[in-house]
């Protein structure tokens, strides 16, 4: 079952396979505490089990099963090597998490056996997003919540916008769009999770701009995968570009920003 067709970590050459890694990491570094503030916040905490489906290699799920404590933390990938990356680097540092293979539609686990469920800039990906909701409504307890943190690029911004930028914003989510993804997913969480039959449902966002990371790590989060992911000469060329402008005075660059929307919402019972 292709699951997620418009990303693919194992279809990455090997030096962008290395490159997309150090990315994955960095984009959750980069995003880390304000992420687990943001979880805890919204009703996770301390003897609550969580299961981070589309874990990828892990870099979140193992702090996450850090604040579950006992109760601990399950991810859950499709792609075989992420797994073997979060098995050798982020299991031995957090006892109380495993790693298991498996896609969001038919996750294999046992209905109502989370308290929380957690994807992170998954659903951009999905062509069925409404039965992996409706999956992951399955296997969360009545009562438990299911949390999705993903983006809409109506909220991503470079000011003032250089005309490289516009073009690989629009390259990309007509990419993304033509093979099954949603770079504008965000807005359409709450309406889904209404469908899947969650209640209490709430939506809130959080800014990471290039004034926090630097306008080169911006630019690597937001953009350059979807250069490579676009494949085309002109959006390895738009890419470049873009990157010169990290090179520029600080008081030359433009402005970057864009917003993680977390949407939340319940099992009912």
């Amino acid at each position: 079952m292709d699951v997620a067709r418009s990303y693919h970590y194992d279809r990455f050459g090997d030096a962008d396979r290395a490159a997309e890694l150090h990315r994955l990491q960095r984009q959750a570094t980069v995003l880390l505490g304000a992420e687990l503030a943001e979880l805890q916040r919204l009703g996770f905490g301390l003897g609550q089990r969580i299961l981070e489906v589309g874990c990828g290699p892990g870099f979140l799920t193992g702090p996450l099963s850090d604040i579950a404590g006992e109760a601990g933390g399950v991810g859950l990938d499709m792609s075989s090597e992420l797994l073997a990356a979060a098995s050798a680097i982020v299991a031995p540092a957090h006892p109380n998490v495993r790693f298991v293979q498996g896609n969001a539609y038919a996750t294999g686990l046992q209905d109502a056996s989370f308290d929380f469920l957690y994807s992170r800039l998954l659903y951009q990906h999905l062509t069925r997003p409404l039965d992996a909701l409706r999956e992951a409504a399955r296997v969360v307890r009545p009562g438990g919540q299911v949390c999705l943190m993903d983006i809409d690029d109506g909220f991503l911004t470079l000011y003032p916008c250089p005309p490289a930028f516009s073009r690989l914003t629009e390259l990309a989510l007509t990419a993304q769009a033509h093979n099954g993804g949603d770079r504008l997913v965000a807005r359409k969480l709450p309406g889904l999770m209404r469908e899947a039959g969650l209640t209490d449902i709430r939506m809130r966002g959080i800014t990471v701009s290039s004034l926090e990371l630097g306008l080169g790590a911006f630019l690597d989060i937001t953009t350059r995968f979807k250069a490579i992911q676009v494949g085309s000469a002109e959006s390895m060329a738009l890419s470049n570009e873009l990157g010169a402008l990290a090179r520029m005075p600080p008081d030359q660059q433009p402005f970057g920003v864009v917003v993680a929307f977390f949407a939340v919402g319940r099992r009912p019972g």
